[in-house]
């Protein structure tokens, strides 16, 4: 009867790797890990795609043992987180993951929904597994990033719109960070410094982003940004620097002794 019992799971895989059963944290080994995370971010796969996917530098066999090793520690320590089937091999419907949930707010917010209150703090760290160095996982760090930074420009220019310049702030801010190089972050990055009036702020904000882009490309800002700035770098000439004291006078200034 209570083997009929759908176990709820929670899979965290921003900031770090986690996994709780029933809100009970669960002790799993490294080599489990990378096999759960994979099935994730990855979906259901046939046994020998996941074995190459994860054991790319073994021979295919090694690969199949390292992976039924696996299956078989997370079949006896973790009942129930896979899906019956053993080929293809997934997660059971029952694990939550924080990846899709937040991916999925993030689609509606970028479709026109509401935004859900705290999302733009959120977004700054949901970083995909830091510090997991493994080239299977690379493309899916970078596609959580750059939905992330689209995401965060996307909230910077409605704040921008309904004139809530501090949540828009934040929310270039730190898509800008995530994206040093990224000129549309920064292009709205000034935008909202120039709707606050804070010119000053805009100009070094410029700055900083001409001397990364210099430094990293060797490219200059295109049209885009830099007409937004020009008018802050050009001094008129009516505000001309006034002339030292004595000039034009035909005499010439000497210190005092006296």
């Amino acid at each position: 009867m209570s083997s009929s019992i759908a176990v709820h799971w929670s899979l965290k895989l921003l900031g770090c790797w986690g996994l709780e059963r029933e809100h009970q944290q669960a002790i799993v080994a490294f080599r489990q890990q990378r096999l759960i995370a994979a099935l994730a971010l990855k979906g259901g796969r046939r046994r020998s795609s996941i074995a190459g996917l994860l054991w790319p530098d073994c021979t295919e066999v090694q690969a199949s043992g390292s992976l039924r090793a696996c299956l078989w520690n997370i079949a006896h320590q973790l009942p129930g987180l896979l899906e019956p089937a053993s080929d293809p091999l997934s997660l059971a419907q029952t694990v939550s993951i924080d990846v899709a949930e937040l991916t999925g707010r993030m689609d509606l917010v970028n479709r026109g929904a509401t935004i859900p209150t705290g999302l733009a703090d959120q977004l700054r760290g949901a970083n995909l597994l830091p510090g997991w160095h493994e080239e299977w996982l690379w493309p899916d760090q970078e596609r959580l990033n750059r939905l992330r930074i689209a995401t965060l420009e996307n909230l910077a220019g409605r704040f921008l719109a309904t004139g809530q310049l501090d949540a828009a702030l934040e929310a270039a801010t730190t898509a800008s960070e995530l994206d040093p190089l990224r000129e549309s972050a920064q292009r709205m990055l000034l935008r909202i410094h120039l709707a606050a009036g804070n010119n000053g702020s805009a100009i070094r904000s410029y700055r900083s982003y001409l001397a990364v882009l210099g430094h990293e490309c060797g490219v200059r800002p295109s049209a885009g940004i830099t007409d937004l700035i020009r008018p802050l770098l050009q001094v008129p000439q009516e505000q001309s620097p006034t002339p030292p004291l004595g000039a034009g006078l035909g005499v010439g200034l000497r210190p005092s002794f006296d």
